[in-house]
């Protein structure tokens, strides 16, 4: 979708910085690397791609229901969504870079896991509190099958979500989607692993125990199981919680329910609809650092593989322990 890409464009770029963070840490000039141009070719040939045809095959959706076709869409608007598709990869990857050269292996993890929560939250919430809604109806399911309206999907209900998720499964959306995995996500899994273990390998480090070799297969899928744990766990989990913790901060403020506002059945009150985000997301990041997120915390230990050699204090019940791996 148009208005999430720029996030996981982000968390790509900035996954791949952590891939190859042992060997770009040991450069003077990083983005004059194999690893910066390699990612440059992924986001250019594999990712933005992806986007493109769901945007041409897909419109309305892909713009979360904001656009009637792909002719309605400023050009402009085009090209920039194909153009952020990359600049935000670079952006990732850069600030990757930066937190890693400062041996932050941890902030460079939430680093990617920040592009995720991003999309994730503008799935779930979006900015009028239907980003599922918007998500989970696909207007081509059914030949001529109306604009999408506030509600139409069913998933705003208890009774209505699980019937909506299983329709989705098998939309034409869905099935666009399962082609974009196929093409997008091997050649990005393939670059994470082979960057990671050439770093771990040069530095002669196992893969979190002795008897693991980081060229097994074994480890292979202690990174796969961790980094989808990370993604649809954590980030997710996180995204849930703040968009939780916006709408009934908006509701204490007296905005009502999303879908008759979105209908005009009750008054907008945009005004605290917006100042429900300016309190409720910083509430709920500062709940999530202090409970979960914090350095030595219940996340920086389910990262697992993808924090060997952290040098940061790990912390366990207020006393220090020994970091991951010591180097």
């Amino acid at each position: 979708m148009v208005e999430v890409d720029v996030f996981w464009a982000y968390g790509f770029g900035a996954s791949l910085a952590l891939g190859a963070g042992r060997q770009l840490v040991k450069r003077d000039k990083p983005f004059e690397s194999k690893y910066f141009v390699w990612t440059v070719l992924f986001l250019a040939l594999c990712w933005a791609p992806t986007g493109m045809l769901l945007l041409i095959r897909h419109p309305s959706w892909e713009t979360m229901q904001a656009a009637d076709s792909l002719a309605s869409m400023n050009e402009f608007l085009i090209l920039g969504f194909g153009l952020t598709n990359i600049t935000q990869g670079i952006l990732g990857f850069w600030v990757g870079v930066l937190l890693l050269r400062q041996n932050r292996i941890y902030l460079a993890n939430l680093n990617w896991m920040l592009g995720y929560f991003g999309m994730f939250f503008i799935l779930v919430y979006g900015w009028d509190g239907l980003g599922f809604d918007r998500f989970f109806y696909d207007r081509d399911m059914v030949a001529g099958s109306p604009a999408w309206t506030p509600g139409v999907s069913g998933a705003t209900t208890l009774a209505g979500f699980f019937p909506a998720v299983l329709a989705f499964l098998t939309s034409g959306v869905a099935f666009t989607l399962y082609l974009d995995g196929v093409y997008l996500l091997p050649p990005f899994g393939l670059l994470m692993f082979l960057w990671y273990t050439e770093g771990l390998r040069a530095e002669g480090r196992h893969g979190g125990r002795p008897d693991l070799s980081v060229r097994s297969t074994g480890f292979g899928l202690r990174m796969l199981g961790r980094y989808l744990l990370a993604v649809f766990v954590i980030a997710l989990g996180a995204a849930i919680f703040s968009a939780i913790v916006v709408n009934y901060v908006g509701a204490a403020l007296g905005v009502g329910n999303h879908v008759a506002r979105g209908l005009g059945n009750i008054p907008a009150n945009t005004g605290m609809h917006v100042i429900s985000y300016v309190i409720g997301l910083p509430l709920a990041l500062a709940l999530l650092w202090f409970t979960v997120l914090r350095p030595g915390g219940l996340v920086h230990r389910l990262l697992g593989v993808w924090v060997i050699g952290d040098e940061a204090d790990m912390y366990q019940g207020g006393k220090q322990v020994v970091s991951v791996q010591a180097r």
